[in-house]
C-alpha cells in the first residue's frame, strides 16, 4: 500500500516532456523490432511497407528524441543537476544515431 501510493506521488509530478522521454525509447525499439520482424517477409509487400514504415518511425522518434531533449534543457536549466538522468534518457536515441554514425564514418575513412 505505501508503494503503490508512493509510485503514484512520483508519476503525478512528471509532466509531459519527461513522460514522453519514456515513450520515445519505446517508439525507437519498436521500429527497430518492427524491421527487424519485417525481414521474414522479404520479396513480399509487407516487407516494402514494413521496413518504409520502421524506418519512417524510427528517426521520427530520434527527432522528436532531439526536441524533447532541448524542451527538457531549456524548461530546466536551473536545476539540471536533478533532472540530468531524464535529459539523458530523452537523447538516448539521438545520441545512438550519433554514435553509430560516427562509428561508421571512421570504419569508412580507414
Amino acid at each position: 500500500l505505501k508503494f503503490d501510493k508512493a509510485l503514484n506521488i512520483t508519476f503525478r509530478n512528471i509532466n509531459w516532456t519527461k513522460n514522453s522521454g519514456i515513450l520515445i525509447i519505446g517508439v525507437c525499439i519498436s521500429a527497430m523490432l518492427l524491421k527487424y520482424l519485417a525481414q521474414y517477409y522479404r520479396g513480399t509487400w509487407i516487407y516494402q511497407y514494413g521496413s518504409t514504415i520502421s524506418l519512417l518511425v524510427f528517426y521520427s522518434g530520434v527527432l522528436w528524441s532531439l526536441i524533447n531533449t532541448i524542451l527538457l534543457i531549456s524548461k530546466h536549466k536551473t536545476e539540471l543537476k536533478n533532472n540530468l538522468i531524464w535529459i539523458l534518457l530523452s537523447a538516448i536515441p539521438f545520441l545512438y544515431i550519433g554514435i553509430m554514425m560516427t562509428i561508421a564514418m571512421t570504419k569508412t575513412i580507414e
